[in-house]
């Protein structure tokens, strides 16, 4: 409950790349990208439309005016302004054209004339080739003035008001984000949820901001109060059933004691003390779970070689069998820095769930850099059963020993300490899971 309740709170008001403040900064940062893309389209669609249209239709109809002019007056002169120069050639009589222009036929151009690449529009009537030289860097110059300096100055005002935006917007949800960052930097393993110092933003005036305070303050609240009930239940009623497990215990020795039973009673006896055996170690775990959750057990340097070889010592004993062999792979010395009760409850639990399901074959644990590996020959299973392996109360076989817990608590574990659990299974043929620890610390070369 402790971890999903700071799954929650963690996740709905952060303020990482999925966060309010990064949302905004990114909105902001696209808006004006797609202004500046849309402004940048416009000005070059709006410079082909003068080039290729407006200039053009400019020229032709120079030249249809010059044509009418020349028609009525052959020594009519040509076109001579500031941008734009005629030249006429006459039977095909190029003496007095530029040698730029000589090869150029009826056509609409951009050509190097000059040391400059001015617009050259050519046109027969009759006899005659008209070339119309239009240089347009005065009018480039023109609309430079006229055009892009007044367009920048719309686009630096379009900047600044959605600047403005921006800051107000990020003003609006600031509560939000400060919300965020509370509940982001709170420690929620080292203190309750009573302890949420929520006073900061408390003072705001925005209603939405105080409805989710409101929300969480009744979240944190209800959350608070059934985790103290779920470790309350839990460490009470490990108590108390240590009691009469401790009584069946002692009962039971006396009974072993005893040398005249048959041997389908012997199997009886040993079957209920492997039973009390597990019971036992679950009542220790929950107990253990328990305590963690309200104080948590300090950490030492433990070396798992040394403990796994003492678990699979004890286990083997309790659960094994002629059938099963095991082997331990140490490729190197890894210690990690955790309570060694947890530890011991981790890998008891992997090494008995390999022993359940292992009817014959072999079990075998690897240690390498970081990791352990629990396999074995086993039942295996398919994915269907590999998506409900951690469930509670959940066995791939129905027939099998156990209470369907064991892996429930690894999971559990693995997610509290920040241990990185894995399983790969195949049916028939087998299960391997494995234990990642990102503190683990190699200790030295292979074994």
């Amino acid at each position: 409950m402790v971890g999903r309740a700071l799954f929650v709170c963690e996740t709905a008001l952060n303020i990482n790349k999925k966060g309010l403040q990064y949302k905004l900064i990114k909105a902001f940062l696209l808006q004006v990208t797609l202004i500046s893309i849309a402004t940048a389209l416009a000005v070059f669609a709006a410079a082909k439309v003068v080039e290729d249209v407006l200039i053009r239709k400019a020229l032709q109809g120079e030249a249809t005016h010059f044509w009418a002019l020349y028609l009525q007056n052959p020594n009519f002169p040509k076109p001579n302004t500031l941008n734009l120069n005629g030249y006429l050639v006459v039977n095909n009589d190029k003496s007095k054209l530029p040698k730029e222009l000589q090869q150029l036929k009826p056509g609409y151009f951009r050509t190097l004339f000059n040391g400059r690449h001015p617009i050259v529009y050519v046109e027969d009537h009759g006899n005659a080739r008209l070339f119309l030289v239009f240089d347009e860097e005065q009018v480039n110059a023109l609309a430079f003035y006229f055009g892009i300096v007044p367009l920048s100055v719309v686009l630096i005002l379009i900047y600044l008001f959605a600047w403005l935006s921006y800051r107000q917007t990020k003003h609006a949800i600031s509560p939000v984000i400060k919300l965020a960052e509370i509940v982001e930097h709170f420690d929620f393993k080292s203190h309750s949820f009573a302890e949420l110092d929520l006073g900061e933003v408390r003072k705001t005036s925005d209603s939405d901001v105080a409805k989710l305070i409101e929300a969480l303050d009744h979240f944190t609240e209800r959350s608070q109060l059934f985790i103290e009930r779920e470790q309350n239940f839990t460490r009470d009623a490990s108590h108390e059933l240590r009691t009469p497990l401790a009584v069946i215990k002692s009962s039971l020795g006396l009974l072993q004691k005893r040398k005249d039973f048959q041997p389908n009673e012997q199997q009886s006896l040993l079957m209920i003390e492997k039973t009390l055996v597990d019971m036992e170690g679950l009542i220790e775990t929950l107990l253990l779970l328990a305590r963690e959750e309200s104080s948590p057990m300090p950490e030492e340097s433990v070396l798992i070689n040394d403990l796994l070889s003492t678990l699979v010592e004890q286990v083997q004993r309790a659960l094994g069998n002629n059938k099963i062999s095991i082997e331990i792979a140490q490729h190197c010395l890894l210690s990690v820095p955790a309570a060694e009760k947890v530890l011991t409850i981790l890998f008891t639990n992997l090494l008995r769930n390999a022993f359940r399901y292992t009817p014959s074959g072999m079990i075998s644990v690897s240690i390498d850099k970081q990791q352990v590996s629990v396999s074995d020959t086993g039942i295996g299973m398919e994915q269907q059963q590999l998506e409900k392996v951690f469930d509670p109360f959940y066995r791939a076989n129905a027939d099998g020993s156990g209470y369907g817990l064991g892996l429930t608590i690894v999971k559990r574990l693995c997610n509290q300490f920040g241990w990185t659990l894995t399983i790969r299974s195949k049916l028939g043929e087998g299960t391997c899971i494995s234990v990642t620890f990102p503190k683990g610390q190699r200790m030295g070369g292979g074994i």
